[in-house]
């Protein structure tokens, strides 16, 4: 005996039915740009963006140079240190 399930969608149909959606309730919001990308940059990330560019290519050479060590200790300090910050 075979019991088929007919409430059963393929994937891809369902995939673009969600698809379809998505688009369709962002169309109704009217968040769907006219071809163009667009990102907004946070306050955070603003300020993790490296404030001293010349440091920031002295290390970058040094890395790839193979001389950029790094103590142990000082990682593990950092580590703690932002730890109990937060």
């Amino acid at each position: 005996m075979r019991i088929d399930d007919l409430s059963r969608i393929p994937l891809t149909q369902s995939a673009e039915k969600t698809d379809q959606a998505a688009e369709k309730r962002a169309l109704e919001k009217g968040t769907i740009a006219s071809g163009a990308d667009e990102a907004e940059v946070s306050q955070l990330a603003k300020a993790l963006a490296p404030r001293d560019p010349q440091r920031l290519e002295q290390l970058r050479l040094e890395v790839q140079a193979g001389k950029y060590e790094v103590s142990a200790e000082a990682v593990a300090k950092a580590i703690i240190d932002a730890h109990l910050k937060s």
